[in-house]
């Protein structure tokens, strides 16, 4: 089974036979700087994996062979150029990239655990402590199952055994998985994905480094920055992370408020939805939730810390909290002094 984050396509359902591949291929290189190229037909199924600079890996099935890798990719093009497929293309996060073409290289980690002794929601905290990148593969003993995709700790998805490959990111996937492991029972493996690219790939070795060692990582270039800078990942969302818990406390101090703080912060996400879809709360792309933060979206970082900020402010207007939230923020300024510069943060 081929499996790539395909819920969100950035074009979709072309015919091969129009297009130069190689050209075709080429335009989202620069377009998206990182994602997948997914080909079907009646006989065979491929990915095309590709960042900014080059193509990282590709995965080929047919009736004949299940084969992957750097290797694989002028195979791909060379049997999509002579034959009818249709083509779809999805954009992948660049940190993540690695994970999804590094699938089929895992590594185990535990093996054979059973429900008898093993919980599976338990696993799952303890994947979580451990920072695992990779999968715990759930094999149900009445023939179903799935997966659960975890980056750097946290769960990012999950695809059922009878789904084509396709990424569930809801919050019910997992508690069904967890539902039916507890009535079924079955057996758990748990295998780690290694995120260096392949041998003899040039790109994006830095933002790809962060996997169980936790080490630090760039992103993507913030809105109205106009590139000149590249931003720290963990600074961004340790900053969002300290204004969120700043405001979370002033809530809790002010004995008027009767809703907890992150039912009011979940309120307004959904009241921005329209603007900032990857506020919606359904989604769960950015999260904020035990006084922890979480991203797994593709906005620009410059678009996220204006709408995280935005509805902040408008929190503290609304319960005449603004004052008191100021004052509790001289040190946040100090510690992030550069970053509010380049976000233009209106204090």
């Amino acid at each position: 089974m081929i499996i790539i984050p395909r819920e969100k396509p950035v074009i979709q359902q072309l015919n091969s036979y129009y297009l130069n591949i190689d050209k075709f291929i080429e335009h989202y290189q620069g377009e998206l700087g990182a994602g997948t190229v997914h080909f079907r037909s009646s006989s065979a199924e491929a990915v095309l994996f590709f960042d900014e600079q080059s193509m990282v890996s590709g995965y080929l099935e047919d009736h004949k062979q299940k084969v992957h890798g750097k290797e694989v990719v002028g195979r791909i093009i060379e049997m999509v150029a002579g034959n009818n497929f249709v083509v779809s293309v999805y954009r992948i996060p660049p940190e993540r990239l690695y994970f999804w073409a590094n699938l089929p290289n895992s590594k185990p980690r535990y093996k054979d655990l059973t429900s008898e002794f093993t919980d599976l929601e338990g696993l799952i905290k303890k994947m979580e402590g451990e920072q695992l990148t990779g999968f715990i593969d759930v094999e149900l003993n009445n023939g179903e199952g799935g997966l659960l995709f975890f980056y750097n700790g946290q769960v990012i998805g999950g695809s059922s055994a009878d789904g084509g490959g396709s990424v569930d990111r809801s919050r019910e996937y997992r508690d069904d998985l967890i539902r039916r492991s507890k009535e079924h029972g079955g057996r758990f493996n748990v295998a780690e994905v290694f995120l260096e690219p392949e041998e003899g790939s040039t790109a994006g070795n830095d933002q790809m480094q962060k996997g169980a060692a936790g080490g630090s990582k760039t992103a993507g270039r913030p809105q109205g920055t106009g590139g000149a800078v590249q931003i720290n990942r963990e600074r961004v969302l340790e900053m969002l992370r300290e204004l969120l818990a700043t405001l979370e406390s002033v809530v809790q101090e002010n004995r008027r408020i009767r809703s907890d703080f992150e039912t009011l912060l979940s309120r307004k996400f959904v009241e921005k939805v329209d603007k900032y879809e990857f506020l919606d709360p359904f989604l769960a792309e950015f999260r904020y939730a035990g006084g922890k933060v979480s991203y797994e979206g593709d906005a620009q970082w410059g678009e996220l810390v204006n709408a995280v900020w935005e509805c902040i402010n408008e929190i503290a207007q609304a319960n005449g909290l603004s004052n008191q939230l100021n004052r509790r923020l001289d040190d946040w300024r100090k510690r992030f002094a550069g970053e509010i510069k380049e976000f233009d943060i209106n204090l």
